[in-house]
């Protein structure tokens, strides 16, 4: 599996701890940063660059925030255009997944803790998470924050499928977020190692 992300650390560390904490070995999955940059579009090209660099890949997972990125629509639709039109080392279609969060992938973090069913801009997500009541220790970056929420996973990853059931990543304005689905996957990756 590839995970390319937007941002270095917050989704990279999210990630990575999921895969130390169950211990899967690193030749499963490989989680890395996009060195395009930032914006949707980047992210999505520099996962499709990579991938074709060996191939080794049965799963292509690139994740980006919605923010106020333009290229947003148009990495939607270059990641749906490239599901299973790459093929892997051994000559299989892989799937190609966005994993979208509007406005940003703290609001993952955000939905382990209440519901958010309205529009919301990122520093509204921020001030949000930092209530007393919910996470006042969150910092932007920070390597515990699966740790610190894995708790609360069934709350959040059920309101990832109610805002999924509600609004559409397309639309880009409403709160929407797939990080619950590659939370998953890795979490199934790793019951085939405990």
């Amino acid at each position: 599996m590839l995970i390319v992300c937007e941002g270095e650390k917050t989704e990279v560390n999210y990630f990575e701890a999921i895969r130390r904490e169950k211990r899967i070995p690193n030749a499963d999955i490989e989680i890395v940063p996009s060195d395009y940059g930032t914006s949707p579009l980047n992210i999505v090209e520099y996962a499709i660059d990579h991938f074709k660099k060996s191939k080794a890949f049965d799963r292509v997972y690139a994740v980006f925030d919605r923010d106020d990125h333009d290229s947003y629509h148009n990495a939607l639709a270059k990641a749906e255009a490239t599901d299973k039109k790459l093929k892997n080392d051994e000559g299989t279609a892989t799937p190609f997944m966005a994993v979208p969060s509007v406005p940003n992938f703290e609001l993952w973090v955000l939905l382990h803790f209440r519901d958010v069913l309205a529009p919301i801009h990122r520093n509204e997500v921020y001030a949000a998470l930092r209530k007393l009541a919910h996470y006042p220790t969150y910092a932007k970056n920070s390597k515990t924050v699966y740790q610190d929420t894995k708790g609360r996973l069934p709350e959040a990853s059920g309101r990832g499928v109610i805002l999924r059931g509600r609004f559409d990543k397309h639309d880009g304005n409403d709160p929407y977020t797939d990080a619950d689905v590659l939370t998953a996957e890795l979490l199934k990756i790793a019951g085939r190692f405990g």
